[in-house]
């Protein structure tokens, strides 16, 4: 007889909070207009604490695979490609199905496909990191925790050279290390770390670096900097996924969600979290629906984001409730 599988909160919060946060990204059309420099800046950065959503992910996605012992090759694919491939192939229908409805010509659909203008490139990124999955986990079973410090040694210091726009010589090819397969390293190492100061000054130092990192990715946007051009890639944004990682990570640690953890604001919390991949897609779809009946005030702009967490969270949910579609609905 199977045992349920006991779920740890803090993935879950982080999982909840990271949906939340790829949502923020896309809803600035529902901002009023900004005439003040406190206005700009204070849209910059609820829009920068978005970004904090894709690291997050995959950070996650490192910290639940890697290290695992799997059956086979074959075993690991099929779980992993089924859980994100057939909820793609639906929500991707209806997205396009509404594009093409409201306009949208034969070029602009593949494109969307592609991920070229949409936020379907996730979708592809995690397939080429998923395929590069076992080979990881082989490395890091094989050599443990000092395997891991060196690909992220590697990794951070290329991370640096991008950020700073220093390029190497053409024949030093270090691409293997390059991209977002850090992430999910760089989750399973903070998951696994045993750090010497106690839990408290490590849960405080998580909230000290995500304040730092997200005040720098803030003024580097707000000036326009090149730094972080590429936006899921740079230094600040690294420090700003491994800050609210260990917050998180700690303050469960610490007991600091037992008051909500059994109650409407937990389950939710799980709620959300369970649906995140559905929401993932689903956020488009709502999104673009009520952009049509945007009010462009920044008074209603609260009321709006809320309305559009809450939609695309029904959406998967109310699909996971039905027979023989749960499959499609990323929950």
């Amino acid at each position: 007889m199977k045992t349920k599988k006991e779920r740890i909160f803090y993935y879950d919060f982080l999982r909840a909070f990271a949906i939340i946060a790829v949502i923020i990204c896309h809803v600035d059309i529902f901002f009023g207009p900004l005439t003040t420099t406190t206005q700009i800046i204070g849209q910059m950065t609820f829009h920068d604490i978005g970004r904090i959503g894709v690291p997050i992910f995959l950070m996650i996605s490192g910290a639940l695979i890697l290290n695992r012992e799997y059956p086979s090759l074959k075993f690991f694919l099929k779980k992993r490609f089924v859980r994100i491939i057939y909820p793609f192939i639906f929500w991707i229908v209806l997205i396009l199905g509404q594009i093409a409805y409201y306009g949208g010509n034969q070029t602009y659909l593949w494109k969307v496909f592609i991920g070229d203008p949409s936020i379907t490139w996730y979708f592809w990124a995690l397939i080429g990191i998923y395929l590069f999955m076992p080979i990881l986990n082989s490395f890091v079973k094989e050599y443990g925790e000092e395997a891991v410090k060196y690909f992220l040694a590697i990794w951070f210091a290329l991370i640096v050279l991008q950020t700073f726009h220093i390029q190497l010589w053409d024949n030093l090819n270090l691409s293997y290390f390059a991209g977002y397969v850090g992430y999910p390293i760089l989750g399973y190492y903070l998951a696994n770390k045993e750090f010497k100061m106690n839990d408290k000054k490590v849960c405080i130092s998580g909230l000290i670096i995500l304040l730092i990192s997200l005040a720098c990715f803030v003024y580097l946007n707000y000036i326009g900097s090149p730094a972080i051009d590429s936006i899921y890639q740079n230094v600040p944004i690294v420090f700003m996924g491994l800050g609210l990682f260990l917050f998180i990570q700690y303050a469960d640690k610490l007991n600091r969600f037992k008051s909500i953890k059994n109650n409407f604001i937990g389950k939710a919390i799980i709620s959300l979290s369970v649906c995140s991949y559905g929401m993932y897609f689903s956020h488009v779809i709502v999104t673009k629906f009520l952009s049509y009946y945007n009010p462009q005030s920044n008074l209603m702009f609260p009321v709006m984001f809320i309305l559009i967490v809450f939609l695309s969270w029904l959406l998967p949910y109310i699909l996971s409730k039905i027979p023989y579609l749960k499959i499609f609905s990323g929950a």
